[in-house]
């Protein structure tokens, strides 16, 4: 107590007496002060830019809950997506949404939350079910997708205002909401965020009075007063131990310790702050390790991963300095001339990639340069390989379709599914996730007790609440119960999405451990 006290009073003072702004941490100074990157953008339709798009409506008409970023041509969704249920019913919806074993399904929840929709029947201002989408892309790790949306819509409020500025000070990007709040000072009563975007002006003498104030008023905990009074001047703390790690840990206190440098949980990162490990400054092991879980979840694209991948120069083996070079070395041969070497290049990649999970990824990084690659003698033995991966990236076989030794059962039904070909009679597989796939393409309906009422809220128009039950059916992958996978790929077919359902069935057919 002493101690802070007498930090605060020596802050004060400072600030009474510079003439020019205290030097900022240069962490945090130099990155809350990026713009913004974002990996994805809005679709262009007609030739129009969102922006032109949004601005033929008034935005004071434009309900929060009918913005998105994709666009029904896209999804394949009815514009009246959630059909006659209630704001509550959705958000319930939403928030009981489980994680994702199958990237299909993470890619499906992903176009429900950010698709272009009729708001629900009960829509009004500062929805919850916006709010909703947001804090469910948020906690996927999808930051860029969440922050998209936010600026899709009009920031007018503090509970929207909050969540912009928690995603954009992970992302290291605090310009435009620090900006906001300054012209607009009651969206935000948080002391952090003040202290923080006073901070970023340059304004230190005002951050430091402001903590003073809100201390003295007990407007701020003991805990959060010592982490902004570091902030503000870590050197005075330079010698006393390390303030303990808060569990858990919201997003501007992780910010505000990452800037100090102070330890992070033993335990691993909830994915939002992955995010934070993305920036090119990151160590290259740290940033490729997080990388990797935000792919494994879907929640960037796989191309941020191999960026990761070959800006890094291994300094030991195996694990994720493994993975970054056996990327590297091929794509040094698939430029190369020797055949024999790039077919044991794919084979080692595949079966690392395989064991790490990361195998669709791999997939969709190299499908297309593999089916232009002209294979020789030795390629054409490691083809069904190849079919594997051209297979999960959802790419034509080409000139690799009838190379090399049989495919096992799993591709050759893969291949069927890719093929579209008819599905009809009993199943001749003994697998029973092949019998199931079997049995949803060959429109076997489901004996289960739910499905009489899931098809009547599908007539009644609800088709989002039927999407999330096929999804939660299909949650778990291969690790589902077999009926649960019939009925889940039964109710994408029958919900129009038979794109889906085959892609969905791939994954499950083909993302598994490869044979050496």
């Amino acid at each position: 107590m002493l101690i802070r006290g007498l930090a605060i009073a020596a802050l004060v003072a400072q600030a009474a007496q510079a003439q020019d702004p205290l030097s900022a941490i240069d962490w945090l100074s130099e990155s809350i002060m990026q713009p913004p990157n974002f990996v994805i953008s809005p679709p262009n339709i007609g030739g129009q830019t969102p922006s032109q798009q949004i601005s033929s409506l008034p935005l004071e008409l434009l309900s929060q809950d009918a913005v998105g970023i994709l666009p029904p041509e896209t999804t394949g969704f009815p514009t009246a997506l959630w059909g006659n249920l209630t704001t509550p019913d959705i958000v319930t919806l939403i928030q009981k949404s489980r994680r994702h074993e199958l990237p299909e399904a993470a890619a499906l929840e992903k176009q429900i939350l950010l698709a272009q929709s009729d708001p629900p029947l009960d829509a009004r201002p500062n929805s919850p079910l916006f709010l909703a989408r947001i804090d469910r892309l948020f906690a996927m790790g999808a930051l860029d997708e969440a922050e998209t949306l936010i600026h899709l819509a009009r920031v007018t409020e503090p509970q929207l205002f909050r969540r912009w500025f928690e995603i954009a000070i992970i992302g290291q990007r605090t310009n435009a909401p620090c900006a906001a709040l300054a012209t607009q000072p009651a969206l935000s009563n948080d002391v952090a965020t003040r202290v923080i975007c006073l901070a970023r002006s340059g304004d230190w003498n005002a951050a430091a009075l402001t903590v003073s104030l809100a201390e003295s008023l007990g407007d701020i905990s003991t805990e959060a007063t010592d982490l902004l009074v570091r902030f503000l001047d870590p050197e005075m703390f330079a010698n006393l131990p390390d303030p303990e790690i808060p569990d858990p840990f919201d997003p501007i206190t992780f910010t505000l310790r990452e800037s100090l440098a102070l330890p992070r949980p033993e335990t691993p990162l909830p994915l939002p702050y992955l995010n934070a490990d993305m920036d090119l400054r990151t160590p290259a092991r740290q940033r490729i390790i997080a990388a990797e879980r935000l792919v494994r979840e879907s929640a960037v694209p796989p191309s941020l991963l191999y960026l990761a991948y070959r800006g890094a120069r291994a300094a030991s083996s195996g694990g994720a300095w493994g993975r970054a070079e056996l990327v590297q070395a091929l794509d040094a041969e698939l430029v190369s001339e020797d055949d024999e070497a790039l077919a044991n290049a794919i084979t080692e990649a595949m079966i690392a990639f395989a064991d790490a999970g990361l195998l669709h990824a791999f997939a969709n990084e190299y499908a297309d340069s593999l089916a232009h690659f002209p294979p020789g003698p030795d390629t054409a033995m490691v083809a069904p390989r190849v079919r594997r991966l051209l297979l999960l990236a959802n790419r034509p076989l080409a000139r690799w379709a009838d190379l090399g030794p049989q495919d096992p059962p799993n591709v050759t039904l893969a291949i069927k599914l890719a093929s579209r070909d008819a599905f009809s009679g009993i199943s001749p597989n003994r697998d029973p996730i092949s019998d199931a796939i079997h049995q949803a393409f060959s429109n076997s309906t489901p004996q289960r007790a739910d499905l009489p009422a899931l098809m009547e809220k599908l007539d009644r128009g609800n088709f989002a609440e039927v999407l999330f039950r096929a999804l939660d059916l299909l949650s778990k992958g291969q690790s589902a119960d077999p009926q649960d996978l019939h009925e889940g790929l039964f109710l994408l077919r029958q919900l129009g999405l038979d794109d889906s359902a085959r892609r969905a069935a791939i994954q499950l057919l083909l993302i598994e451990p490869e044979p050496a």
